[in-house]
Order: C-alpha cells, then structure tokens, then sequence
C-alpha cells in the first residue's frame, strides 16, 4: 500500500500538533511546579517572620515584666527603709524613766516600792519587773493593756492570762490584797492613770475572796 503525499503531510502535522501540545503540557506542567515551589518558598518565608515576631514578642513582654518587678521590689525596699527609719528614735534622745515597782514588804503588812529606770515603758516590761519582784509568777503574763478616758480621767485596762486569776485564787485574802495592789499601784503610777480594770482573757476577776468587776484606784497599805 503507497501513501501519497497528501498523507504523508497530514500526517507530519499531527505529529507537529502532538508534539506541541506535549510541549505545552510540559512548559505548564513545569510552571505549575515553578509557581507551588514559589508559594512553598513564600510560606516558609512568611512563617519564620511570623515565628520571630512571636519570639521577640514574649521576650520583650517578659523584659517588661522584669523592669516592673525590679521597681516595685525597689520601691518596697524603699518604703520598708523609710518605715524603719520613723520606727528608729534618734540616738541621744532617748530620756530614761523611772518606774516605781510594789512589792509586798517582809511581813506582808504593806507595801514597798523600788524605781526602775526605763527607757522603753511597756505594760510586758512591768509585768517582768513585778515577776522579779516576786509580785506573780513567772508563768502569768499580759495579755493586753489600752487606755481610754473616763469622765476626763485616763483609766487603764489590763487583761492577763488565765494563770493569773489560778494563781490569785491560792493565796489568803491578805496576800490577794497585796498583789492585786501591788498590779494597780504600779501601772497606774507608770502610765499616769487614776483607775485601773484588772480581767482575765477578756472576763471579770473574781477569786474566793472577791470580785473585780470594775475600774479600782490606788491601794493603801492594811
């Protein structure tokens, strides 16, 4: 069978024509490749911008954080130092005082007294001084003890601890009179008070002897 040249030359056209239909099928499947490798490329480029930002974001948030911090603990420091300091009295002007602290005397008919220089007066601090005397035991202790003023006269109110009123509660009636008289002579004359309210843990003094409900002054000797 002779092919004629007609055939022959649409036959090379279609070759032509596959050929170059190949050729573009390749050209656009190459730049379809080119164009995914280039978006590839633009997201991994925007990722690590993105990632950094979010680096450097908590970094300086935690810079800031830290600067806060420091002043603020500054700042305390500061607050404590000057607390301190008006807490501090200034060397030199401290003045002593002298606290005159009852005892019972040897034959327990009355009263005798000792001054004691003070430089800081407190109620604990007398209570530790009528312990040396002998006045209550070592055991007892204040609990509290404010002022208040009563019809234009500074009146005390001491609270101390239950031992206390045990205490009170083994000694005759004389030697109930003595301390408690001892207790009020010597912290109305130290706090410069003209009556005193003895309880204990917030409750009336009452012994076998007696009752304590309200506000006593100074004791005489029997």
């Amino acid at each position: 069978m002779q092919m004629d040249s007609t055939d022959f030359q649409h036959g090379r056209m279609r070759w032509k024509d596959i050929l170059a239909r190949f050729a573009r099928m390749k050209e656009g499947i190459f730049m379809k490749s080119r164009w995914k490798q280039m978006c590839i490329f633009l997201v991994l480029i925007l990722s690590m911008i993105g990632c950094g930002q979010k680096e450097t974001e908590p970094k300086e948030e935690q810079a800031r954080t830290e600067d806060t911090k420091e002043e603020e603990s500054t700042q305390e420091t500061q607050q404590k130092e000057e607390s301190t300091q008006s807490a501090e009295p200034e060397q030199g002007s401290q003045s002593q005082k002298e606290i005159k602290i009852y005892f019972a005397n040897k034959d327990a008919s009355g009263f005798e007294t000792e001054e004691v220089a003070m430089e800081d007066v407190s109620a604990e601090k007398i209570w530790e001084q009528l312990v040396a005397k002998g006045v209550v035991p070592a055991d007892t202790q204040v609990i509290s003890c404010t002022e208040k003023t009563i019809d234009g006269e500074k009146a005390l109110q001491l609270d101390l601890s239950e031992k206390f009123s045990t205490y009170l509660n083994g000694q005759g009636s004389s030697g109930e009179y003595l301390t408690v008289g001892c207790i009020c002579n010597t912290f109305l004359d130290a706090f410069d008070g003209e009556s005193i309210r003895i309880t204990v843990d917030g409750k009336k003094l009452e012994t076998g002897h007696a009752e304590y409900p309200g506000y006593l002054s100074k004791y005489e000797s029997e």
